[in-house]
């Protein structure tokens, strides 16, 4: 982690220079002021004008990185099939990234999105670029791919890719959130957990509560998981059993 990263191991969106910001806008067009990781365009656009939050952002890329190579065994089954020991994201993985954390309306992996979106948002981009991105957010588990014969691919976000994308994203961490969750969980009833008790208890927008809660329902096996169709949660209720809350204070007192 950078020497500028704070102690407590939360990653931190770069400083905003505003004055400096207005002047570039039109040369970095749409890019957006927080890429995950500077593209070829946003180091062109910083040689034309100098930018003050480069340092930041320098450091704010190393916590990503880092916070990407720590979670799960995705990077030791990356290195098994690649011999790479890191990930990094950069360019069109950096810009599909971007834009698929934030277009997401609800935190449920259920928006397909589709490349045009993409270079609709960031117009400077190339296809091959973009689909180079793709295809490495796809074999990191970050993106789903679904093809039709005929049709063009769509994609949308995995689970793993809220846990580690929404954080330097978003601005919150999807695997502290679900300890908070499964606090709430543990401290209950036995007799079942209605998510809209723990929805009203914790207020947070759907968009981050969704992917947090989704963390806590993978510890409760499928047949004690409500699967009615609805659109706003996950499941509506959900039943752990004695091991499944023990798996879960354990979850809540981790770090």
């Amino acid at each position: 982690m950078s020497d500028d990263a704070p102690k407590d191991g939360k990653i931190q969106q770069p400083k905003r220079y505003l004055g400096a910001d207005v002047g570039r806008a039109a040369v970095k067009g749409g890019l957006g002021m927080v890429p995950l990781v500077g593209s070829p365009l946003a180091e062109a656009a910083g040689l034309m004008m100098p930018d003050p939050t480069a340092k930041d952002r320098e450091r704010w890329e190393a916590d990503v990185t880092e916070g990407v190579n720590n979670l799960h065994g995705r990077v030791d089954d990356i290195d098994q099939r690649t011999g790479k020991k890191t990930v990094s994201l950069e360019g069109g993985a950096a810009l599909a990234a971007k834009h698929m954390v934030e277009s997401c309306p609800d935190g449920l992996a259920h928006k397909w999105v589709a490349i045009e979106d993409i270079l609709a948002a960031y117009p400077d981009a190339s296809r091959n670029e973009v689909l180079d991105g793709l295809g490495d957010l796809e074999s990191y588990g970050l993106v789903s791919t679904i093809s039709f014969i005929g049709a063009p691919d769509r994609y949308k976000m995995t689970q793993y890719g809220y846990e580690v994308l929404d954080g330097p994203v978003m601005g919150w961490n999807t695997a502290q959130d679900a300890r908070e969750i499964a606090a709430l969980v543990v401290q209950g009833n036995r007799d079942g957990v209605r998510v809209e008790e723990l929805d009203a208890a914790l207020g947070w927008p759907r968009r981050r509560f969704n992917p947090a809660l989704r963390m806590v329902v993978d510890f409760v096996a499928p047949g004690r998981v409500s699967q009615s169709l609805q659109a706003e949660y996950v499941t509506r209720w959900f039943s752990p059993s004695n091991a499944e809350r023990a798996d879960l204070r354990r979850f809540a007192a981790s770090d």
